[in-house]
């Protein structure tokens, strides 16, 4: 079931914040402190920073974190995020 929320906060480069921690299904962007992580963050903020998403929840991880398919106007923000780190 399709999801819409709010973005609160990007967190890194494929997880952010609504009222709960939603993780980008299939998408491994570098920890923050990892070469690439912070434009990996930008990046993600470019795409979803305080805009309304919708997510399609398809599973939690070991954090608790909620794994999501998730788009915003249209654009399938895990296929863009995937191009991007594929580079």
């Amino acid at each position: 079931m399709a999801v819409r929320a709010q973005v609160r906060e990007v967190i890194d480069g494929d997880t952010f914040r609504t009222a709960k921690i939603i993780r980008l299904a299939n998408v491994d962007a570098p920890e923050l402190s990892q070469p690439g992580g912070q434009a990996a963050k930008k990046k993600l903020e470019s795409l979803i920073g305080g805009k309304e998403v919708v997510y399609d929840e398809k599973a939690h991880d070991n954090y608790g974190r909620i794994v999501a398919q998730v788009s915003v106007d249209g654009l399938d923000v895990n296929a863009a995020m995937n191009r991007y780190l594929a580079g």
